[in-house]
């Protein structure tokens, strides 16, 4: 489990400089693209573009890096009114749910992609076919899906430390 663990991290950390490396690029063009227009009445035509579709990448990657510190978005009515190992059980039962919905997204995506490949959609101002700038959604899903598989693992084992370390940090903030 804990090779599985390690892989994730390491992805986690190229994830984490992407993340940082495009919200850079993407808050200098635009703020390159704001001071040309409003001062020299000029625009590089394929920042608006770029930034679109980094805005993309930088949410997709950024909900596959929560995913593994259990910080995503998720429905916790049930989990606040159990304790233990129903608590433990319903985590499980949550995970694989999850890993469940994660995948079908994955097979979605990757149809997606095939589809706009067979389109051979080429962006005007990036001079790229579409479907490569797409290819977010198929590498979230496939990494948000094995982080799941990761979480659930690890409940099961009863070393699961996330859930318990987020509860402590809410209460810190209470």
């Amino acid at each position: 489990m804990s090779f599985l663990r390690k892989i994730s991290d390491i992805i986690e950390k190229i994830e984490s400089f992407l993340i940082f490396l495009l919200v850079g690029a993407m808050v200098l063009l635009s703020f390159l693209q704001i001071i040309l227009r409003n001062f020299f009445a000029l625009s590089i035509f394929w920042i608006d573009d770029f930034a679109r579709h980094t805005v993309l990448w930088v949410g997709f990657l950024a909900a596959s890096v929560v995913t593994i510190h259990a910080r995503h978005i998720n429905i916790d009515l049930l989990s606040r009114a159990f304790k233990g190992k129903s608590k433990r059980f319903l985590n499980i039962i949550k995970n694989i749910l999850s890993a469940f919905v994660s995948a079908v997204l994955l097979y979605a995506s990757l149809k997606f992609i095939s589809y706009e490949k067979s389109g051979g959609e080429v962006s005007l101002t990036l001079k790229v076919q579409v479907w490569y700038l797409q290819l977010i959604f198929p590498f979230s899903f496939s990494l948000i899906t094995f982080r799941f598989i990761i979480l659930t693992i690890e409940e099961i084992l009863g070393k699961s430390k996330k859930e318990d370390d987020k509860e402590g940090e809410q209460a810190k903030f209470i």
